[in-house]
């Protein structure tokens, strides 16, 4: 009689810890962990922000949302990938030594997406003088 009320007892205590496994996550896990890479945070607390990511020093303009990197003209950083401004188009790496791709100016970060307002021409009354460059002669 001990026996099985003893047998009874254990069966329940591994069935008490097998469940309290699982909804501890003990043991194996059947969703990815998560796994925190290094670099910049996404968001930073501050205009000037400094932070090193692969030996380049970035800071962070908070007008555009995006990193600057310094010592590196047109370099930026954003989100995992390095964006730079070659002769006329951009490119983007995961490395500042490349390899570089092309990227086109819509999958570019807002940051750096130039917004033009306007058709380029000034609104409001003429002032009756000729701008620069019209060739006019002097008076």
């Amino acid at each position: 009689m001990k026996f099985k009320i003893l047998s009874v007892v254990v069966l329940i205590c591994m069935a008490l810890m097998l469940v309290s496994c699982r909804s501890f996550s003990i043991g194996t896990r059947s969703e990815p962990r998560y796994e925190r890479k290094p670099g910049p945070p996404p968001h930073a607390p501050a205009h000037g922000y400094r932070r090193k990511h692969q030996g380049a020093e970035l800071v962070y303009d908070s007008g555009r949302g995006i990193y600057v990197v310094i010592d590196f003209p047109n370099h930026y950083y954003f989100k995992g990938h390095y964006y730079r401004l070659g002769e006329a188009q951009w490119e983007v790496g995961v490395n500042l030594e490349g390899p570089w791709g092309f990227i086109s100016y819509g999958e570019l970060p807002k940051g750096l997406r130039i917004e033009k307002k306007g058709k380029g021409k000034a609104k409001g009354k003429s002032k009756g003088k000729p701008g620069r460059g019209l060739g006019l002669g002097k008076e």
